[in-house]
Formats: C-alpha cells, sequence, structure tokens
C-alpha cells in the first residue's frame, strides 16, 4: 500500500515503490472497515490515500454508499476526495483479472476472487447512481442539510439562505452603524453613555476593530453574554479582576491623591524642602508642584504619579537624594511607603478602567449583535456560526434514533478528515450523530458501526478558525473510552513513515522539535515526533543560508520611484534575489529530483517559497522572479479591487458613468482593453480645449488607432447603457475580446481575477437593481480577496504562505519568513479570562485591555497565556513548513532592523539550533551572497545533476573499438579560419600536478579578466571599483571576497598603468568583431572570422591587442607560443585591407606580469605565409 504524491505534482504514484512492511501494517490495519480506528498521521504519510482506501474498503463489503458520511475540513478537499474514489474505482473497470487481483490485494484484500472481482467492478456503478451519492462533505454543508431536513425542530426558516462572508460583513457594517447613531443621538441613553466612554478610551480605528472582534467572537464573547445575561456579565469582569462592582474610578483617584502619608494639603511645603536638595530633588519638586497645580483628580493623579514611577511605569530606585534623605530621613521613608500605597492604588484602577471599558464594548456589541440578529431573521438568513450552533441545539434535543433515519434512513460510518482543525462545538455534532454507534451492536439489525477520524494535532494551524489542538488528544481519548466500554473494537495507530520528504529533511524536523519545551507545543503526547523516510527516498538536503541585513548606505530612489517601493538596498529585496539566483542555479545545472526509479531533472513547478504572512519580502520575491524570467503562479491570495485587470474594469465603468472624469478615461485608454500608450495620452492630452474624450473624438479621423480606441468606447457607452452589469463584462472580456488582451499584457494569472470578477457582477444582480454604478459602489464598498488553487498545474514556481500550503508538497522548499513572530507585533485588545465556578466547557470572561505595560496581574497572567498559546501555534506553523519539502529545504531570512541578533525561539533560531545537534554532517560554503550551512547525512553526495546521471548510468557501457578510432578530418570547401580558436591547446589541458578544479578556475580567471579589461575603461574612474566588484560577485560567487578583491585590484591596476595608456585611451574599442576574406597562393578563397580584445585606431598606426591570462610571458617576443602570433597574423592581414594606408601593429598584453608584447612585422608575415601557402 502506498500514499502521498509526487513532490511537485497533483497526481497519485504510478510505478509502485518499495514500502516498509510496517508502514503498509499500519495502513492496512487503519482501513480495516470492521474497525473504529483514530489515526495520529505525520505530514505525508499518506492519511488521504488511507481515508479513500477505507471508503472502498466498506464498499467492497457491501456497504450502501448512502450510509457512508465522510466530512472534510473544506470544499476543495471533498471534491477531492470524491475524485480519487471514483477515479480509483473507474479504473478498476478497465483492469484485467490480475491487474485488478493486484489492486484489491493493495486495498487490503488478502485472496481475492472471482466473486471479488465481480463486486469490485461494479462498484462504481453502484456508487454513481445511489440518490444523493457518496456523501463527501464539509461540516458546515452537513448541518445545511440537517437544517433543512429538520427546519421545525431546528427552530429554522424552512427556506433558510446562507450567508456567504461578504454579505455577513455588510449586514454588521450596518447593523454597526443604526447602533452608532442611534447612541449619538440620545447621548443620555445606556448605549449613548457607553459610546462616550468607549470613545474617550480608544481612536476611532481601535474602536471600530474592537467592536468587530466581539461581535464576531460567537464562542466567547457572544456566547459569555448571552448565557450570562449583560449584567452578570460585567459582574463577571469585576469577579475576573477582583474589584468591587460598584466600585469608581473617581473613589481610588481621590484615595491616591489625598492618602495618609501625603495628604494633598503638604504637597507644596514637601515641595519646597526638596527644592533645597540637589538636581533630582528639585526635579521631583517640580513635579510634585505641577501636580498640585494641576484641575481634577484624574489629572492630580497622574502627574501625582510621576513623582514615585518612572516614565516606563517602574517605581525609581529613589526618589530623594542623600543630601535631603541625611538631613530629614522621615521624608525619605515616607515617601516610599508612599510609593507602595499608590502603586497599589494604581493596579486597582488600571483594573476598574478595564471593567468600566469592557462595560461599554459589552453594551454595544450586544446592542449590534441584536440587531444583526434581527435582520438575519426577518430575511430568512444564517451565517456559518448559525449552522453549527442551531443543528447542535437542535441535536441536543433531538433523538439520534430520528436524525439517522431522517438521513437517508441511516449512517453506519463516519469518516472524519483533518481532525485536529476541528472545532469543540463541531466535535460535539459529530458526537451526537455517532452517539448510538456504541450501543450494543449498532441499535439496527446487527450492523457494527464505525468511526474513523485522521488529523495530525502538529498541523492544527487554523486556530482563528475555532481549531483547538487539546481537542485531538481529548476526543480521541473520550472515543476510545467509549467504544472500549461497549466492547466494540477501537485502535489508536499512528503514521510515522513519509512518503514524500528524505531523511536529511526528517531528521532535521525530528531534531528541531527534540525537546520538551518544544516538542510539548506542538502535540500532547509526551515525546518528541519521529519520522521515518522510505527506503528509495532522495537524501535530501537543508541549506541554512546566512541572514540578509540592511545595507547601512541606503540607495537613494529617484522621484520617479513609487512612493511604497521596498528599496533595492532592503534585506527584502536582497532575500529576493538569493532566491531568484538559486532557483535559477537548480535549474541551469539539472539538479534532480523524485525518489529512486523515478529521478528526473527539476523543473520551476517542483519549487515553492513559503512565508508565514503576505508582506514587502512576499511582493518582493514575486517581483524578482517576475523580472528575472522564472516562471512564478503570482500570488495565492489577491484582494481583487487591488488587481491591475479589474483596477482597468472598474476605470472603464467610472469613465463611461462620468464622461468627464478624464483621470479615469485616461486609465481605461491606456489599458489592454484599449492599448494606447504614454506617447498617445500625451498627444490627446496636450493642449486639449475640453474633456479627454472630447480629444478622443477630435482625434479618431487622425489615424486608426485613435479611430479604433473611440469606436470601442462608444460601442461601450451603447451597451453600457442597455446591458446589465454582467452582460456588458461578459461581453467586453468575451466577444470583443478583453480577456484576450488582458492575459496577452498580464499573462494567465489573471484569469483568477477576471472569473471572480464576473461572478461578483452576476452575484450583485441577484441582490440588487441591475445598474453599472450600484455595482461599481458595491464592489468598492468590501475588499473582496480571491484565493487561487496552488495546486501544480503548470511549470511555475509557487510563492504562497503556510497556511495556504498546507496540504501541498514540493522538491524544493525555501522558507523566506523565519526570523519574526507573530507575539512580536500581534496587539491583543480583548483578552480572555476565566469565569470562577463556571463549567469547564462554558465560555470564559472577555475585557478590553490596554496597552500591554497597564495590565494589571491578573490581566497580564491572561494576555501571557494567550501569547504562549500564540507562540504554540507558530511552532505548529513550523512544523508544517518544514514537511512540505520532499528533497531540499533552503532557510533564509532577513534580520529585523530594530535587533542586532536572532530572536530566540524564532523559526530560524529552532532550525539552527536543532540542526546544530543532528548529527547530520555540515559544510560551510562560502558564496557571493552570503554564507551557506549545508546539512546532509553523514556518508552521502548531492543528487547528481541530469547531466552526471546520464553520465553514470552510461559510465559502464562496453563501447566497440571502431568508435574509440579518430575519424578522418573532412574540410570543407571555404571553412572559415577563427583565429581566437587557435590559442594553444595546451592552455586548457590540465597540467601535472594540477586539478580539474583548478584548471577550471584558471579558465574562469582568464573569462573574468577578459570581461573587466572590456568594460571597466568605459566606466568613470571613480566607479570602476564597485563595478568590478558587482561583477566578480555575481560571476564568482564561489570565491572568496579576499580572492574577489585582490583581482579587481590587480585590473584596475593594469587599466591604470601608464605603460598601457594607449592600449585605454578614449576612443579604443573593445572586443571587436571582424570578417575578411584572404587569398591562399593557389587562388582559393579563404575566410576569417573571429574577435579582437581591443583595438586602437589612431592617425598615425592601428594597434591590434590580445589578452593572454594563462601564461607566464616568454623571454621575448621572437619565442611566443606561435598558435598566438598566428593568431595576430591573421587579424592584422584582414585589417591591413581596410587600412591600407596605415601601418597594422599588433601586441600580447600579458595580464599576470604585467608587459606589452609586440610582434615584429616579420614574425607576423612569416606565420601569415605559412597559412596561406597551402
Amino acid at each position: 500500500m502506498v500514499g502521498g504524491r509526487r513532490p511537485g505534482a497533483g497526481r497519485m504514484v504510478k510505478a509502485p515503490r518499495p514500502v516498509h512492511p510496517d508502514a503498509s501494517a499500519r495502513q492496512q490495519r487503519a482501513s480495516d472497515p470492521a474497525t473504529s480506528v483514530f489515526v495520529s498521521a505525520n505530514a505525508g504519510s499518506g492519511k488521504t490515500h488511507v481515508l479513500v482506501q477505507r471508503v472502498i474498503r466498506l464498499l467492497l463489503n457491501k456497504v450502501d454508499p448512502a450510509r457512508i458520511l465522510c466530512i472534510t475540513f473544506t470544499k476543495a478537499a471533498a471534491a477531492n476526495m470524491s475524485e480519487r474514489v471514483f477515479a480509483t474505482l473507474g479504473q478498476w473497470v478497465t483492469l484485467d483479472d490480475d491487474a485488478l487481483n493486484a489492486a484489491l490485494r493493495d486495498v487490503g484484500i488478502a485472496q481475492p476472487d472471482v466473486e471479488w472481482r465481480e463486486r469490485a467492478r461494479k462498484l462504481f456503478a453502484s456508487a454513481l447512481e445511489t440518490p444523493g451519492g457518496l456523501k463527501v462533505q464539509t461540516i458546515h454543508a452537513l448541518c445545511t442539510r440537517l437544517l433543512q431536513q429538520f427546519p421545525f425542530e431546528a427552530r429554522v426558516p424552512a427556506r433558510f439562505t446562507v450567508l456567504d462572508e461578504r454579505d455577513q460583513t455588510e449586514m454588521m457594517e450596518r447593523a454597526s452603524i443604526g447602533v452608532m447613531l442611534d447612541a449619538s443621538q440620545n447621548p443620555d441613553s445606556t448605549a449613548g453613555r457607553a459610546l462616550q466612554y468607549a470613545m474617550g478610551a480608544a481612536a476611532d480605528t481601535t474602536l471600530r476593530d474592537v467592536i468587530n472582534q466581539a461581535c464576531l467572537s460567537r464562542d466567547h464573547v457572544m456566547a459569555w453574554v448571552e448565557d450570562r445575561g449583560i449584567e452578570q456579565a460585567i459582574g463577571d469582569v469585576a469577579d475576573a479582576l477582583g474589584v468591587d462592582p460598584d466600585e469608581r474610578v473617581e473613589e481610588v483617584e481621590r484615595e491616591m491623591i489625598d492618602g495618609p502619608n501625603l495628604p494633598r494639603s503638604m504637597w507644596l511645603d514637601t515641595a519646597s524642602l526638596l527644592a533645597t536638595g540637589s538636581s533630582t530633588d528639585k526635579d521631583q519638586a517640580k513635579r510634585l508642584s505641577e501636580a498640585h497645580a494641576m484641575v481634577g483628580d484624574a489629572t492630580q493623579a497622574d502627574r501625582y504619579l510621576d513623582v514615585f514611577l518612572t516614565g516606563d511605569g517602574n517605581p525609581r530606585k529613589s526618589f530623594v537624594t542623600r543630601k535631603i534623605s541625611d538631613a530629614r530621613p522621615d521624608i525619605a521613608e515616607m515617601l516610599a511607603d508612599e510609593c507602595l500605597r499608590v502603586t497599589a492604588l494604581l493596579g486597582r484602577r488600571r483594573a476598574l478602567t478595564i471593567r468600566d471599558r469592557t462595560q461599554s464594548l459589552l453594551v454595544i456589541a450586544t446592542a449590534i449583535a441584536a440587531n444583526y440578529r434581527r435582520e438575519k431573521q426577518e430575511r430568512g438568513l444564517l451565517d456559518y456560526d448559525d449552522l453549527i450552533d442551531k443543528t447542535l441545539d437542535m441535536l441536543n434535543q433531538t433523538s439520534p434514533g430520528w436524525v439517522h433515519y431522517k438521513l437517508d434512513r441511516g449512517v453506519d460510518h463516519v469518516l472524519i478528515d483533518e481532525a485536529q482543525d476541528t472545532s469543540p462545538r463541531q466535535w460535539d455534532i459529530v458526537e451526537r450523530i455517532i452517539a448510538d454507534f456504541t450501543t450494543g451492536e449498532g441499535a439496527r439489525e446487527g450492523v457494527r458501526r464505525t468511526v474513523f477520524a485522521v488529523g495530525d494535532e502538529k498541523q492544527s494551524i487554523f486556530s482563528f478558525q475555532g481549531a483547538a489542538p487539546r481537542e485531538f488528544d481529548e476526543r480521541r481519548s473520550k472515543l476510545e473510552r467509549k467504544f472500549r466500554d461497549a466492547e466494540l473494537p477501537f485502535r489508536k495507530e499512528d503514521f510515522i513513515y513519509s512518503f514524500r520528504s528524505g531523511k536529511t529533511i526528517l531528521e532535521s524536523v525530528d531534531y528541531v522539535f527534540r525537546d520538551e519545551a518544544i516538542y510539548a507545543s506542538i502535540h500532547a503526547v509526551g515525546a518528541h515526533p519521529v519520522h521515518e523516510s522510505l527506503a528509495d527516498a532522495a537524501p535530501g538536503i537543508v541549506d541554512l543560508w546566512s541572514l540578509e541585513e540592511r545595507d547601512k548606505r541606503e540607495e537613494i530612489e529617484g522621484w520617479r520611484a513609487p512612493f511604497d517601493a521596498v528599496s533595492a538596498t532592503s534585506p527584502e529585496v536582497k532575500l529576493a534575489r538569493r532566491i531568484q539566483s538559486e532557483i535559477k542555479t537548480l535549474i541551469a545545472r539539472g539538479t534532480m529530483t523524485g525518489h529512486e526509479g523515478a529521478r528526473r531533472p527539476l523543473s520551476y513547478g517542483d519549487v515553492m517559497v513559503l512565508v508565514r504572512r503576505r508582506g514587502n519580502a512576499f511582493d518582493a520575491i514575486i517581483q524578482a522572479l517576475k523580472q528575472s524570467g522564472i516562471p512564478v503562479a503570482g500570488a495565492d491570495r489577491l484582494k481583487l479591487t487591488e488587481h491591475i485587470a479589474i483596477i482597468d474594469l472598474m476605470n472603464l465603468a467610472d469613465a463611461l458613468l462620468l464622461p468627464q472624469d478624464d483621470l479615469a478615461l485616461a486609465v481605461a485608454l491606456k489599458s489592454p482593453l484599449f492599448g494606447l500608450d504614454d506617447d498617445d495620452l500625451f498627444t490627446l492630452a496636450w493642449q486639449r480645449d475640453g474633456s479627454l474624450r472630447d480629444a478622443l473624438a477630435d482625434r479618431a479621423a487622425a489615424g486608426d488607432k485613435f479611430r479604433d480606441a473611440f469606436d470601442r468606447l462608444r460601442l461601450c457607452e451603447g451597451r453600457a447603457t442597455r446591458d446589465t452589469p454582467f452582460a456588458f463584462y461578459a461581453w467586453l472580456l468575451g466577444e470583443d475580446g478583453g480577456r484576450r488582451r488582458i492575459l496577452r499584457r498580464l499573462g494567465h494569472e489573471a484569469n483568477d481575477a477576471l472569473d471572480e470578477f464576473l461572478e461578483l457582477a452576476l452575484t450583485y444582480e441577484r441582490k440588487a437593481p441591475a445598474a453599472l454604478q450600484g455595482f461599481m459602489a458595491w464592489l468598492r464598498a468590501a475588499d473582496t480577496e480571491v484565493k487561487r488553487d496552488m495546486e501544480i498545474s503548470r511549470d511555475e514556481v509557487r510563492v504562497m504562505t503556510v497556511h495556504g500550503a498546507k496540504g501541498l508538497e514540493a522538491s524544493v522548499v525555501f522558507l523566506a519568513d523565519t526570523v519574526t513572530s507573530p507575539a512580536d507585533t500581534e496587539r491583543l485588545s480583548l483578552i480572555r479570562m476565566a469565569r470562577g465556578n463556571a463549567p469547564a466547557d462554558a465560555a470564559g470572561v472577555t475585557v478590553w485591555a490596554g496597552r500591554k505595560a497597564e495590565d494589571p496581574p491578573r490581566v497580564a497572567q491572561a494576555r501571557a497565556a494567550m501569547i504562549a498559546e500564540t507562540e504554540d501555534e507558530y511552532r505548529r506553523l513550523l512544523y508544517v513548513a518544514m514537511t512540505r519539502a520532499a528533497d531540499r529545504l533552503i532557510v533564509g531570512g532577513c534580520m529585523p532592523g530594530n535587533r542586532k541578533e536572532v530572536r530566540e525561539s524564532s523559526w530560524y533560531d529552532l532550525i539552527g539550533k536543532g540542526l546544530e545537534r543532528s548529527g547530520l554532517a555540515m559544510q560551510k560554503i562560502e558564496t557571493a551572497a552570503g554564507t551557506v550551512r549545508r546539512y546532509s547525512r553523514p556518508g552521502t553526495d548531492e543528487p547528481l545533476s541530469a547531466t552526471a546521471a546520464t553520465q553514470a548510468a552510461t559510465a559502464q557501457i562496453a563501447l566497440p573499438p571502431w568508435l574509440r578510432a579518430r575519424a578522418a578530418p573532412a574540410v570543407p570547401a571555404n571553412q572559415p579560419l577563427r583565429p581566437s580558436e587557435t590559442d594553444d591547446p595546451a592552455y586548457r589541458r590540465i597540467r601535472p600536478g594540477e586539478s580539474t578544479d583548478q584548471r577550471n578556475r584558471a579558465l574562469l580567471r582568464g573569462t573574468l579578466v577578459h570581461r573587466l579589461l572590456q568594460s571597466l575603461p568605459e566606466i568613470p574612474a571613480g566607479r570602476r571599483r564597485d563595478a568590478a566588484l558587482a561583477h566578480l560577485a555575481r560571476n564568482a560567487s564561489e570565491w572568496s571576497e579576499a580572492e574577489r578583491d585582490a583581482l579587481a585590484v590587480q585590473v584596475l591596476s593594469l587599466i591604470a598603468d601608464a605603460r598601457f595608456a594607449p592600449v585605454f585611451a578614449d576612443g579604443s574599442r573593445a572586443e571587436v568583431a571582424i570578417a575578411g576574406r584572404l587569398t591562399t597562393r593557389r587562388g582559393d578563397p579563404v575566410l576569417v572570422s573571429g574577435q579582437i580584445d581591443r583595438l586602437v585606431v589612431t592617425p598615425e598606426a592601428v594597434l591590434i591587442v590580445d589578452y593572454k591570462t594563462g601564461h607566464a610571458p616568454p623571454a621575448s617576443a621572437a619565442a611566443a607560443p606561435p598558435a598566438y602570433v598566428r593568431q595576430l597574423a591573421l587579424y592584422r592581414a584582414v585589417l591591413a585591407r581596410l587600412y591600407p594606408e596605415l601601418p597594422v601593429k599588433a601586441a600580447l598584453l600579458w595580464t599576470e606580469t604585467p608587459e606589452l608584447m609586440e610582434i615584429s612585422a616579420e614574425g607576423l608575415d612569416a606565420e601569415l605565409a605559412a597559412i596561406i601557402s597551402v
């Protein structure tokens, strides 16, 4: 039995792989249809494969498809699972007996016979013909179906409609505006006073965000308030904060400024005493005097606290200097006591402030929730939370037997995918559905009913959708107890064998999560995770790159640069370029990927770049890949109204609705829809008398381009007037060819945005009058996000978030965002706290906290617990990121500008520490882009490239003798002579005692010197060094910085040497191509083609210079190698015909000495004579 997918592909593995017997046994046990099983499956261990196999085995055991319920996490997963089941069953219909026997054995049928084969071949048709089909659906789809079948029991409208996210946002916005308007018009009402207090406690944007969070927190804030009522909820807040519900902040402030130690009446006398001390004492005197001068208890209390606390809120080390304390020790002691008193009161004041702030929030949020709920009821709508809540309430009041009867008269087998992402309330629904599975033999005709759940708590990364990782182990244990008590078979299985990743990748994962403090945050098992690879898996490589840092000298951007552009010297751009360069290198050298028996060259579709969140690095990487010509799939999510194609479509609508809107029309005309460019727009706009449309109409007769644009604009005006928005845009993008023109300019990824745009146009027409103006306003009112399918369908690099990559894989994975944590930037406003003696499953108290520094102790403790949960999910996200890689994991990142060292427990820190103690072999490689620490298993080499693999495969083939015999040369007539290729062959041969690497290095050095001598003389002297180092960094990245610097110095010295000034003088030319025709003494033509390193033409003479980098110069020109002289002789002979009136000289420039060696005319003539004497 096998599982998983080929890295970089969306297809099942075709060729069977050698699977470890233990892995097969675990999968066989898990797919046994007679046993309930709860599987904990590591990443890449084939859980979806086993889920499919279990469904098939149930069908093979004659289970009615209608009695199987499969619950998945997403619609895409449900569709994928259905497709895989039907694809397998459909394939079985076409197999011969032997092949079908093998397939049946693979799914667990030990001895297939005629009956099994006949049954297998009928499954496809029976599954298709089942009324309603095989039920593979999300939990929300299941709830929708249940509520539609039980509207009376669930107390929901019989024909309810499910709200989509956009409609929910709009309704919540209307409910919020209604409450705010009513509160502002009635300031003395409860809501009015709450709004006034809340607005004074927070900025407008913060207040809006907090209210939205509270209203949408159905499982916490709203559930708690609905359970307790607003008055009791406010009392719960006071209890959680440890304050009296009736105490007022003003009372605490009054007590703070008029206490027993230093009453307000003594402030000025005390200030006068302090003023006699040092400057520090005088500062204290000033603070105390200013506090006394303040008006109002609150402002006086704030200034009075400054006497005792520093700016960051900590107590001062001392309140008076020794000069005062020696003279008046009672003053020093009194101030110390007063500090303790006011600090305690400050904590109480802060707690009361949070209480009052929370009370105002609860009043506003509950009013908004009531408005929102009322509109849903009036319109017969349910949102996704309602689906869960109403279903659970209905199941709690309805007999499970009756529910099963209505569900196609019975569900006997429930399968749950991605169990770690199932929320507590969703689990409750599943438990109600299977409530009678453990009653006897299932309480129905002796049928044994089973539950199968599979997931991985290490991959629980969707807490923002309600998932709770602890539920995975708790529900597994609960199910086990339930089935064991009923004496029914139940198994817990662990899938530890990866069908995806190589041994090196898996060992690095194991060691990153080996410490108890780390692995305890990702799963409940009391041991570190263990992963095993298959025997034929590629060995794998993990590269740990040095972090990119911001350049000390920022690049100055021109005024044309976009105001929000990322600087070219930013670490994000440097990292993006490094990733782009590495991808090109991996592809160019034919890096191999895949397991043994299926090795193939790496392609762009095998590469995935992962970030934790979209930001500067995300955008910079996509931009760098596109600019370098690497095919890239684009962003995994995009905001529709920010996509350039949609901007063009919206601007066209604006121009049609308001013809005087010149800017909108200009944008539309420059778009692919009309095809004008900047010059055309300038021609239209410059010195026009009226609007841009009038100018276009006037110019329509002047040329085809303007006439075509004007005709299309008039056509659009006519269609927009009489068509609905959908019909207009469907015509524009379809019949009129707009989609084709847009895709030609923007690429295929614009398809997703265009499809979503048309879908929204159709959706709008179902909800409102079909008017173009209304559609534009509706579209701009909400930020519609398009989630793009990033499964491999084209050969493109995928750049995406780790959340988006869940369930995907790639041969090569880059981790680009590894040094920051959500805890660094996350601003927690709503803090969840325990609620006294409330039941364990009851919603706790939620308070609206302020700045972290102002948290009372109880709030600080609750905040720390929430941050710890965030850190735990951050580590689980790392697990998901690392396990996407099959062959190679490359870890990079950018050093934050506000840090000098890597943040402890960041991804980069965890990976680095894990690799250090892993026992993997480490090779340190210095490159132009930075240091690379390459980790691999001891005794394994880097996977061969495609070329090397081909050579290795053919190395053992015995060649016939005739194949080694030298063929007779065949010289075609008029074969051109190429002087540049007549170089001494000894130069390229490996010399005695010289390795291949040394020879290749020497050849590279020669090439680099030639390129620098070609380019640097044309660059101003002040910029030559930077240009040389930049060129060497790009083309000699394997050299050390010192080696590159030394070569740059050598070449620059050569150019600056006065002896060679004529060679590099103004007017001299580099790399001059030359072609000509000579005649032999027999009259036969000889073609000459080559390239002169440096050509100098002056009124007095012509000088040919050829660079030589590989040898020390001979003792004299007469001893120069004949091949070199022959090369110069041919160049000289061609140029002599071009410049008959000037003498043509030739010289060799030896770069290593350096020395310019002119070859005599006699020597050149002698070599030429030898060539043309043939």
